[in-house]
């Protein structure tokens, strides 16, 4: 955001974070153009007035770690962004994250470690509770393009772009061959032209770990 110009305001729930994006905001020549960072929870923006943002911008999955509190999350992100202002934000995708640790899921029911009838939940449900929280403290609800959708029905806004993070390179199994990859410039830019266009097709949205998606405040 600061590349054009834009006056910025920072909060997470983490003093980590905050400390983390300071540092690296630091060291990429942008720390003048940030008005302040607080430590704030998406679902209580408190001390931020209303319409104060011609922008909002929630990633690193923040809807995913609300639960039930989705709505009021939602209503707080629109509640500080202006009427026609746009909101960009990364969630996390359930269908993607399954594929990713297929392998493991699977090795997992085979030893034991993990019991069928609850994964079977959690691919239904989307909800990544409890011992299967990665850490035991990940607790978070994984979502589909379609629920999410379903979700900002309920509210004013206009839909204008969805994406999933990435299609063509999912999978860690790939990640020595990218490398290879990005050494031969022509080769690289031509694998981010397909990238980019095959993550924006409706039904490869799903398919990482996360999805990305614009809307804009209507009213």
């Amino acid at each position: 955001m600061g590349r054009i110009g834009a006056t910025i305001a920072v909060a997470d729930i983490s003093k980590e974070q905050l400390r983390l994006n300071e540092v690296k905001v630091k060291e990429a020549g942008f720390e003048d153009y940030v008005e302040w960072r607080k430590k704030l929870d998406i679902i209580n923006l408190e001390g931020i007035s209303n319409n104060s943002f011609d922008a909002t911008v929630c990633f690193g999955g923040p809807f995913s770690y609300v639960l039930d509190q989705i709505d009021t999350a939602i209503q707080e992100v629109l509640r500080v962004t202006k009427p026609g202002g746009f909101v960009l934000s990364s969630v996390m995708s359930g269908l993607g994250t399954c594929t990713h640790l297929v392998e493991a899921i699977l090795d997992g029911i085979d030893s034991g470690e993990y019991e069928l009838d609850e994964i079977d939940e959690i691919m239904r449900t989307g909800d990544l509770l409890g011992k299967y929280a990665a850490r035991g403290t990940h607790q978070c609800h994984m979502f589909r393009w379609s629920e999410f959708q379903k979700i900002l029905s309920r509210y004013p806004v206009e839909i204008l772009d969805a994406s999933a993070t990435n299609f063509l390179s999912t999978g860690y199994t790939k990640q020595d061959r990218l490398s290879k990859a990005m050494n031969n410039a022509e080769q690289w830019d031509r694998f981010l032209k397909w990238e980019l266009d095959l993550s924006a097709e409706p039904g490869a949205i799903d398919a990482a770990t996360h999805f990305l998606v614009v809307f804009r405040k209507l009213a």
